[in-house]
């Protein structure tokens, strides 16, 4: 970039980054709470708050990490403008990046410079009107598809959460097998107990203990497995 491009660049083009980034941040917001309104209002569903302390406490524990990491390790490859765009519509790892990282490939730049900044928000806004583009299309048409399709295939959709549950559960397996091969009785006897009703004593009847107790004896037992490193 020459002078004039590199003023426009950084007076002009990340000040308006910025700025609108942090007014759709905040639209976002309130935005975000709109289908759990839907449901509550419409549709009469009511949590109790057991039922919300378990959710937040198994989200807190599976995201809270990410939260730190990703924008540490995302930072250099979708730099101010690939940021905002990506934790305003999702699948950061997924799609934002891998789009970013190949439209850098492409057009043979650099992450992190202005340049590298400016193709990384092009490919990313890219993305998400693809992505978003289609999950709409496929969210008006999903009923009229789905009433075309066969029984059995309707009925082989009730194990899709499961099945989805049941890979990220063997992706983590493998990526620490020692810990894994202690941390999943734990977490079937926990499972057990549950089912059982033995921690219904506690507040809000139980129902979070497992998963907090899952979580606290991952914790302990990946330090213990992995002590060597740890000192190293």
């Amino acid at each position: 970039m020459n002078n004039e491009q590199q003023n426009i660049y950084k007076n002009e083009y990340l000040p308006y980054i910025v700025r609108v980034g942090k007014i759709t941040s905040w639209l976002s917001l309130p935005l975000i709470f709109i289908p759990a309104l839907v449901v509550v209002i419409f549709f009469g569903a009511r949590p109790d708050a057991g039922g919300v302390l378990t959710g937040l406490i198994g989200l807190c524990s599976a995201m809270l990490a990410w939260y730190i990491v990703d924008p540490v390790t995302l930072y250099p490859i979708l730099h101010i403008p690939g940021m905002y765009m990506t934790y305003l519509c999702g699948n950061s790892k997924e799609i934002r990046a891998p789009a970013a990282t190949a439209a850098l490939s492409a057009a043979g730049v650099e992450a992190g410079t202005e340049h590298g900044t400016i193709v990384a928000g092009i490919s990313i806004a890219i993305s998400i009107f693809i992505s978003v583009g289609t999950m709409t299309l496929v969210a008006i048409l999903g009923n009229a598809i789905l009433a075309v399709l066969p029984q059995t295939v309707l009925h082989a959709l009730n194990y899709l959460l499961p099945s989805l549950f049941g890979t990220m559960c063997m992706q983590r397996i493998l990526l620490d097998p020692k810990s894994s091969l202690i941390i999943l009785p734990i977490s079937i006897a926990l499972k057990f107990l549950s089912m059982n009703g033995f921690f219904k004593f506690l507040p809000f009847g139980g129902g979070y203990a497992q998963i907090l107790l899952c979580v606290i004896a991952g914790v302990i037992v990946a330090r213990i497995v992995h002590k060597d490193k740890l000192k190293a």
